[in-house]
């Protein structure tokens, strides 16, 4: 999935958030198993009529990156990847992205998993701190080799916070060992 597809997809339906908050919600809802009706109810200001075949589409779109979200949470090859917008895109433009993922990630975890948080490890709560802090980012940054190397490095990071608090917050179950 692309960041275009979901930003234009986003857009057709009215939503409130662009493609990288969304996203950031959707995988914060997930880390509480949550369905696609609650995410697109944080995302869209209301549901398209059920007859508007263009929403339709849109909304399968929606439902793509719902399931190859949830897949790549859970992934055993950490394959999971932030829906930022695309390399080709100013530095400020990207930072302003990735912002705007950690803003709707911590929504999304408030709003689903608040009452798991108070128990997650130290390190799971650094990591949430941290996320609130990138949330932060001022994105006016001059585009240098060094900017570049830094906003990757900390999009690395997002990517393995999220992976870790979702193994906190969903350990797996180890399968029964056959005897």
């Amino acid at each position: 999935m692309d960041f275009d597809s979901i930003q234009s997809a986003l857009q057709n339906l009215g939503a409130s958030t662009d493609a990288a908050e969304s996203h950031g919600t959707l995988c914060g809802l997930l880390l509480d198993q949550i369905g696609i009706d609650v995410w697109l109810g944080h995302t869209l200001d209301e549901m398209p009529d059920q007859g508007d075949v263009l929403a339709a589409e849109k909304l399968l779109v929606l439902n793509q990156l719902f399931e190859l979200s949830r897949e790549q949470l859970n992934a055993e090859d950490l394959s999971f990847e932030l829906l930022l917008p695309d390399e080709s895109d100013e530095l400020s433009d990207r930072l302003l992205g990735l912002s705007s993922w950690c803003q709707g990630f911590l929504y999304g975890i408030g709003v689903s998993g608040g009452n798991k948080l108070e128990a997650l490890d130290p390190q799971s709560q650094e990591c949430l701190s941290d996320l609130l802090e990138i949330s932060k980012l001022n994105y006016r940054q001059d585009p240098t080799e060094e900017a570049e190397a830094q906003f990757a490095d900390v999009i690395e990071h997002v990517r393995l916070s999220v992976l870790m608090l979702n193994e906190s917050m969903n350990p797996l179950v180890p399968a029964p060992s056959i005897q």
